[in-house]
């Protein structure tokens, strides 16, 4: 399953159509292509084609509709992006909180649409209780502007971040080997710093903490206890040749 086809991006009622081949572009660079425009000013354009850039095939499979109905036939989570203050106030989260949420959903083959509301208002009220989850990007309080293209391009990124991650968590769950035990770890670094100031490698007193940043290299690492063993078995060799001299 991917993101392209589970995550639907909406724009609604853009009317700088230059933003809407800006969008394409970023949604492209992150590995997105689902855009659909509700009641867009103008759409195709010179304009979309010239800012899209590289991104161009993706004009033809943008989905043009009237309605935020239509838009959001057949999808199953729908989230709002919003930064303003309302007089009802709505739960409103950082796209990095939601972005598990969201992914957790697309994993379950769900389509989420995601809505980007006009260049000058952004979303109505009547449209945002359309949503099941409001999110917003975390910016300066001062001066929290962002374009719908750069809006676009950090909420796919939030998204192939957690995407990834939640990846490599489920790859690392299907591991051949259980990863090695901390304590498993923490005495292959003793062996390994015992090895290294035989051969007189470095030793324990170096200044530059040679032997911290030992540990720290193999703790980081994630080695399994197949691997934790080898190096072991590796190091005992080592010894064994060095007592044999």
């Amino acid at each position: 399953m991917g993101l392209n086809k589970q995550v639907k991006i909406i724009l609604i009622e853009t009317s700088n159509s230059g933003n809407i081949g800006s969008t394409l572009r970023a949604m492209k660079t992150m590995g997105f292509g689902n855009l659909c425009l509700v009641s867009p000013k103008k759409f195709p354009s010179e304009e979309v084609t010239a800012l899209a850039a590289n991104a161009g095939d993706l004009i033809d499979t943008v989905q043009v509709v009237n309605t935020l109905e239509e838009a959001l036939d057949g999808c199953n989570l729908i989230v709002g992006t919003s930064s303003r203050d309302r007089k009802v106030p709505w739960p409103n989260e950082s796209i990095i909180s939601a972005s598990p949420k969201i992914i957790a959903e697309a994993n379950k083959n769900n389509t989420v649409a995601i809505l980007f509301g006009r260049e000058d208002r952004g979303l109505t009220n009547d449209e945002l209780q359309r949503c099941n989850l409001h999110v917003h990007i975390p910016a300066n309080e001062d001066y929290p502007v962002l374009n719908v293209a750069m809006s676009v391009q950090v909420v796919c990124y939030e998204l192939l971040v957690s995407r990834a991650i939640d990846s490599e968590i489920k790859n690392n769950q299907h591991w051949d080997v259980p990863l090695a035990e901390a304590n498993h770890v923490n005495r292959l670094v003793e062996h390994f710093t015992d090895v290294a100031e035989k051969l007189e490698v470095f030793n324990k007193g170096n200044p530059r903490q040679i032997g911290a940043r030992i540990k720290r290299l193999f703790t980081r690492i994630g080695l399994d206890e197949m691997e934790v063993n080898f190096m072991r078995g590796f190091l005992a060799a080592v010894e064994k040749k060095l007592k044999d001299k």
